[in-house]
């Protein structure tokens, strides 16, 4: 079935003439009064259904599950809708599953696959937000709950499903390498997941993202069989960057920097996410001004009112004793800073930090004039293995990795939230 989207900025005949072009169960009417004296204007000459409300979207939705449309055809033109409004009707079509169409745009969404097992989906906003410090978050909490499993897809994940049983096995510096020297990205997010959160993990290769969030081509499908032979109560679905397996789970947390602003979440396909979602962990929420952090609180507030917000910053949890003199090395300056400063104030004695574990290139040679050391705390990403590992281990010194761990600035408890979308989630 086929819906249209109309204005009052064309004349009824002309809408009633493209009407009989396109052909449409319904119409939904989005603004604009210039050509009209009424809405029972339009609805006298198209002798359709036309919907209509203050908020399009409630009226375009309400049509959509009333009349069983799987097409919606734009008709209406600036200035009623805007690209912003547009983007926000493509983000609610792409979640309902529904064809969006205009006259030089069409936004077709993938097929919601739906699994016949509990499922949680970690999504984000876009790269470097701290997903899979609050994936490893997330799994730690709820495996003293449930059998938990968690899915991961990446752009230097395996070609083929790849179990790590996080739950069963040390994943050691040594043991990270030994992948690396096969040709593997021994940092692939289900190896820090496994580590981090000590549950079994399934990695999985992508590659392409899409405006919205979907992968061009990816192996969850595969992944997630593989996640079913241990026989998980949660199975946990972990995007990559922007992109996110196009599963409709059962519920959705989506992981929002704080560093990115409003246009993260109110541009383009942001809505979309944020829509989708049960629960946002606004991370780094330490490095903006209140004002920033409330402005960004509202926007997903209007987009998503029954969404559980919580402001979180990261603090630094290590797998494993630091010994002697240690340096920090992360994927980013500002974090390398904040952490070093941290764990000094925790007794550690910090002689030097890098931010440029994902430039290789820079780190060689920063690693090359840090003063002497006997322990590296490293992020398990990017360059960690395969260059980090490496050459500390090589130089006989020690590895330990470090966690970025979420925690709480506005009073909430977001270990309680994920136990009770879980509870939700398992029943």
């Amino acid at each position: 079935m086929r819906l249209v989207l109309i204005d009052g900025e064309h004349y009824p005949d002309v809408i009633r003439w493209a009407l009989e072009k396109v052909g449409a169960c319904c119409a939904v009417f989005v603004g604009g009064m210039e050509k009209i004296g009424g809405i029972e204007d339009i609805e006298r000459v198209l002798g359709i259904p036309v919907y209509h409300d203050r908020d399009y979207l409630r009226a375009i939705e309400r049509a959509v599950r009333e009349n069983g449309v799987t097409e919606v055809i734009d008709l209406s033109d600036d200035p009623v809708l805007t690209p912003e409004d547009r983007f926000r009707i493509a983000s609610l079509l792409l979640r309902m599953g529904v064809v969006y169409k205009g006259a030089d745009f069409e936004f077709r969404p993938k097929e919601w696959k739906r699994l016949d097992i509990p499922s949680l989906a970690v999504i984000g906003t876009g790269k470097r937000v701290g997903k899979t410090a609050v994936s490893g978050f997330i799994a730690r909490t709820l495996k003293e709950l449930y059998r938990v499993v968690v899915v991961t897809m990446g752009r230097g994940g395996p070609e083929k499903p790849e179990l790590i049983r996080g739950d069963e096995m040390k994943i050691t510096p040594e043991f990270l390498l030994e992948v690396a020297e096969k040709g593997r990205h021994a940092a692939s997010d289900h190896f820090e997941d496994a580590l981090m959160a000590g549950v079994p993990t399934v990695g999985c290769r992508r590659c392409g993202g899409g405006l919205a969030g979907f992968s061009f081509l990816d192996i969850v499908e595969e992944g997630i069989r593989v996640a079913k032979t241990l026989n998980p109560q949660l199975i946990i679905l972990e995007g990559s960057g922007g992109t996110f397996p196009n599963v409709m789970a059962d519920a959705f947390i989506v992981v929002v920097s704080a560093l990115q602003g409003v246009e993260s979440v109110k541009s383009y396909f942001g809505p979309f996410r944020i829509s989708l979602a049960d629960l946002v962990v606004i991370t780094i929420a330490d490095a903006v001004p209140k004002e920033k952090l409330e402005e960004l609180k509202g926007v997903i507030g209007r987009i998503n009112p029954q969404a559980d917000v919580h402001l979180t910053r990261f603090t630094p949890r290590l797998i494993g004793k630091v010994e002697g003199r240690a340096v920090v090395i992360t994927t980013s300056p500002r974090a390398a800073e904040r952490v070093a400063k941290e764990l000094g104030e925790r007794g550690i004695e910090i002689v030097g930090w890098s931010g440029s574990l994902a430039n290789r290139a820079q780190l060689r040679k920063e690693m090359m004039d840090f003063p002497q050391y006997e322990t590296v705390i490293v992020e398990l990403k990017a360059a960690a293995v395969d260059v980090v590992v490496r050459e500390v281990l090589r130089a006989g010194k020690k590895v330990v990795f470090l966690d970025n761990e979420p925690v709480n600035m506005d009073g909430k408890d977001l270990a309680g939230a994920v136990r009770e979308l879980a509870r939700r989630v398992v029943g």
